[in-house]
């Protein structure tokens, strides 16, 4: 009788363990089908070589590709054996970190620096507006990481139509507030979102963010200047449904390296 009570008990305990794990799996599932946060690290961590490191360029010459960072962050670059950790942080607009502007920026730091001077990384809040990142408390899983430079796409596009302006500036406000409050010392440089065709009044929202930056003072990296006009024809060849494809990302890319790399 013992027995058949015991073993009825951890045929009991068995079913709900397993129920457990599949409760979990689905709400993992379904999370994720909202807002994903993907995050993928650079190479660059493990080729950190242990003890003083050989920097391949001149000291001059690196004063100035770091020109347009903050001074702790220069003389971080100048004399710490770690590389500077850059995360972008943005919708579906900054694409995947497999097929996305992570790719450009890094290979692009690569390039205008060397290999393990930096390590990028991407965390992609699909879907996500600006008021959903605040109330969500997503900035959470940048902090985790501890980044030197967050390159803050402001989720304009998906505002658009959504968020008002001035909300959405708040919520800017707040994200930026809660990443420097928790990271003693990181730069935030703010981006719009990639351009479209015939914006309208998304073109407007965009005018809003440049004074907002600018009356914050905060670091705006315009890169529709670098972008086909978005009344041409040419717009079209590096957007796939209103988000950039290969060649926008890589122009938005390069704008961004050009920046980092004092220009």
């Amino acid at each position: 009788m013992k027995k058949a009570i015991f073993l009825i008990a951890l045929i009991g305990c068995l079913a709900v363990v397993i129920a457990g794990k599949f409760h979990w799996d689905d709400k993992i599932e379904q999370t994720g089908a909202t807002v994903s946060a993907e995050v993928d690290s650079a190479s660059a961590t493990s080729k950190q070589s242990e003890g003083p490191k050989e920097i391949p360029v001149s000291n001059n010459e690196l004063q100035k590709l770091v020109t347009n960072f903050p001074e702790h962050l220069q003389e971080k670059m100048m004399s710490s054996n770690e590389p500077i950790s850059v995360a972008i942080v943005g919708s579906e607009s900054i694409g995947k970190s497999k097929e996305g502007l992570k790719q450009s920026v890094e290979k692009g730091l690569e390039d205008s620096y060397w290999d393990g001077a930096f390590t990028v990384k991407q965390f992609t809040f699909e879907e996500a507006t600006s008021e959903s990142i605040v109330e969500e408390k997503l900035y959470e899983n940048v902090i985790e990481e501890k980044p030197d430079i967050v390159l803050l796409e402001a989720f304009t596009l998906n505002d658009n139509g959504v968020v008002v302006i001035d909300e959405g500036h708040q919520h800017l406000s707040t994200f930026m507030s809660e990443l420097k409050e928790a990271i003693p010392g990181v730069s935030i440089m703010l981006m719009p979102s990639n351009p479209i065709a015939d914006p309208g009044y998304y073109a407007l929202q965009i005018s809003a963010l440049e004074k907002y930056a600018e009356a914050n003072d905060i670091v705006y990296l315009d890169h529709w200047k670098e972008w086909p006009a978005v009344d041409s024809e040419e717009i079209d060849n590096y957007l796939v449904d209103s988000r950039p494809n290969e060649q926008g990302f890589e122009v938005w890319g390069d704008y961004i390296v050009d920046y980092l790399s004092g220009n």
